[in-house]
This record gives structure tokens, sequence and C-alpha cells, in this order.
């Protein structure tokens, strides 16, 4: 009986969408943004935003309670992010899709592709002097640019591309405050990348690290050395995750600000393959 009721919804369906072609056409497909979205379509996101995200996210996509949102729709496309804003994702975000209809959530996405992390720091270093300062200050035993160095911490190859001299430099000076989000943001729910990490197992030994992977069960953490070392969280006494913590070392008082300064402009200036 249950496969002649679905038999029969997917012939309806099937009826349904040959008998009323212009519907279809009329109407925007439920995993597309809309194309030209209006000042007006674009402020009532904005109001559906601060009703229902604001609370996680913030009232910029800043970041609040759930992570920083500026730019997902642009790294992940805005079928994906519909799909996350109807179905929810298992890490704590709920689904919509009984809450907004697809109008509501086509104006939430043009508003979301509306902003956009904007660095306008200049950039008042010497890069070539900044890459003196990398080399001498030893970055490379962490990092690795161009295929050169170690691996610990992120590549920056193309760093510049990617983030603007305030980040950089915030990066610099107080590494572990304002962490990026993982790519894979369907598969983590939006966790952030190079998280501190802190864990003491039942039997009592410690371990400290950057998080690599984490799911309701097991944690990854990746070590200082570069090691991944894999924890089942029922034998942990102790699991803190300490946002404003970094494995890299601050340079605050380390570099002088014309160092630093040259530092984040040789940093900017990764730009990759062009």
């Amino acid at each position: 009986m249950v496969l002649f009721r679905r038999l029969g919804i997917v012939a309806c369906v099937a009826i349904c969408s040959l008998l009323a072609p212009s519907l279809s056409s009329s109407s925007p497909r439920q995993d597309t943004a809309i194309a030209n979205p209006t000042p007006a379509d674009i402020d009532q996101g904005k109001q559906t935003f601060e009703v229902r995200c604001s609370t996680c996210h913030g009232l910029d996509g800043g970041g609040a309670m759930g992570p920083n949102i500026q730019g997902i729709p642009f790294r992940l496309g805005a079928p994906a992010v519909i799909n996350v804003i109807k179905n929810g994702l298992s890490g704590g975000m709920p689904a919509f899709s009984g809450q907004l209809n697809d109008a509501q959530i086509n104006q939430l996405v043009a508003y979301l592709l509306s902003l956009k992390r904007v660095d306008d720091a200049k950039v008042t270093g010497d890069p070539e002097k900044g890459k003196a300062v990398y080399d001498s200050s030893g970055c490379s035993s962490c990092h690795i640019i161009s295929g050169e160095g170690s691996g610990t911490g992120p590549e920056l190859t193309n760093v510049g591309a990617e983030r603007g001299p305030s980040y950089l430099k915030t990066a610099v000076l107080y590494p572990g405050t304002d962490l990026p989000q993982a790519r894979s943001f369907l598969e983590s729910g939006g966790q952030l990348e190079y998280l501190y990490v802190h864990l003491v197992t039942k039997d009592g030994h410690t371990y400290d690290g950057t998080r690599a992977a984490e799911d309701s069960f097991h944690i990854v953490i990746k070590d200082a050395t570069g090691k991944f070392l894999s924890f089942q969280k029922a034998d942990l006494r102790q699991l803190d995750k300490e946002s404003g913590k970094s494995t890299m070392p601050s340079y605050r008082g380390k570099l002088s600000d014309p160092q630093v300064n040259d530092l984040v402009a040789y940093l900017a200036s990764l730009k990759g393959a062009r």
C-alpha cells in the first residue's frame, strides 16, 4: 500500500507539472536565490534575519552564539544555503522550512549576499623586509608558502587573497581571537578552524592542540608537532574549547611596530598562482 501511495503521489506531481507549466515558470525555484533582488527584497530579508537569525549569528551576520556567516553564500552557493535554512544542521541549526516560505527564504539569502566582510586597512609596510621578518621569526616552522615550510599551521601561499591586512595584523599580534570558519560548512556545521582544545583523559593524561574534526562522539586534535590525536568523548574527563588561545605564539612585544607592518605587508602580498 505504501508503494502504491508513493507511486500515486509521483504520478500526481508529474501530471500537475505538465498541466501547469505557467506556474513553474512564474515562481522562483525553491533552491535558487532571487537573480536580481530589489532593495525591497534585501530590506525584507534583513528584517527576517534580525527576527529569526540574529540571536545566533549577530545583527550583521558576524557571529554571536553561532558562527560568522558573512560570505557564506559566496563560498557555498545560494542553493546550498537555502537547503541549510530549510533543513537545518545537526550541530544546532534549526530547520525553518515550516516557519518561512520560499519567498522569505529567497529574500533572506539575498540579504546574506549583501553582507561582505570588508577589510579596508591599508598596507604600510615593506613586503621585502617583511619576508626577512618572516624568515628570522621562524614562521616557516609552522607554515607552508609555495611548498616550503612545515604544515603544522595553516598554509599561507594564498593568504593575501583570502585575508585583509587588518585580519593579518590581528592574527600576528592576537592569534586565536578571530578564527575562520571551516570551508566544509555543511559537513562541519560551521565549526571554527584552529580552535584551541585542552583535554584530559579519564586516566589523567593531558593533551593540547587545535581541533581538526569533531562530532557528537569523537574529537580529533592536531598538537604543536603536527600529530593528529583522536579521542572518544566518553573516555575524557575534561574537554575545554578555549577561544582566544592558539598554539601559534603572539608576536606582540616581540616584534617592533615597523616589523609587524612589514610582516603584514609580506603576508598581504601572498596571492598564490595568478
